[in-house]
């Protein structure tokens, strides 16, 4: 009986040690797997998720504000330039003289004079003279500081903005547009003949004396 039972039981043994074998591996892959789900997840984040502080990504460019409308930026209903002298009229400035400077519509006939728009006065104390040219300026208020302009300037001798005397040294800049900048009106040309401004009576609302 010995020599029948002993391959027998050695077989039994065998087969025991693979179920064992077999059971030992499924525990340890299930303890693995246990191991794996309870591992602790940042509460609200799928796992594709980026981690807690990661900016979110761009969601592509961001449109840029619409541009302001209506009113016009300031700088836009300005004329901005300078009064120079041309150096072959040094001679026939003095410091004490009057500079003006004169805006009018430009007028429909070449041979015209504009209707006036806008006055400055300046001294012609030194040159260049930086100007610039707004509403605040004009003579009237009834209207807008807009369009094309013409520009005079003029020395005045006598400091009377109705006669232009022979000899006040001027410069004159033909459609200049509101809105310009860096405009040069340069003093080159000598009067020829005196002339004087005041035909008729002035306009209601006119100031006395204008240019």
């Amino acid at each position: 009986m010995r020599n029948h039972a002993s391959p027998r039981l050695r077989a039994v043994a065998i087969a025991w040690m693979f179920v064992l074998v077999s059971a030992s591996a499924l525990l340890t892959g299930a303890a693995g797997c246990s191991k794996k789900d309870t591992a602790p997840r940042a509460a609200g984040l799928s796992p594709s998720s980026p981690p807690p502080g990661t900016p979110p990504p761009a969601s592509g460019p961001s449109e840029a504000p619409a541009p302001a409308t209506g009113g016009g930026a300031a700088g836009a209903q300005t004329i901005t330039g300078m009064i120079t002298l041309a150096p072959a009229r040094k001679a026939d400035v003095t410091p004490t003289d009057v500079v003006y400077l004169v805006a009018r519509r430009v007028a429909d006939n070449p041979g015209a004079r504009g209707s006036l728009v806008a006055v400055k006065r300046f001294t012609a104390s030194s040159f260049h003279i930086e100007f610039s040219l707004s509403q605040a300026d004009m003579m009237f208020k009834n209207g807008a500081f807009e369009g094309e302009l013409t520009l005079a300037a003029r020395v005045d001798k006598d400091g009377d903005p109705i006669t232009r005397k022979k000899g006040d040294v001027f410069g004159t800049v033909d459609r200049v547009k509101v809105g310009a900048t860096g405009v040069e009106v340069k003093l080159t040309e000598l009067q020829k003949e005196d002339e004087s401004l005041a035909g008729g009576a002035p306009r209601p609302g006119m100031p006395a004396g204008h240019p």
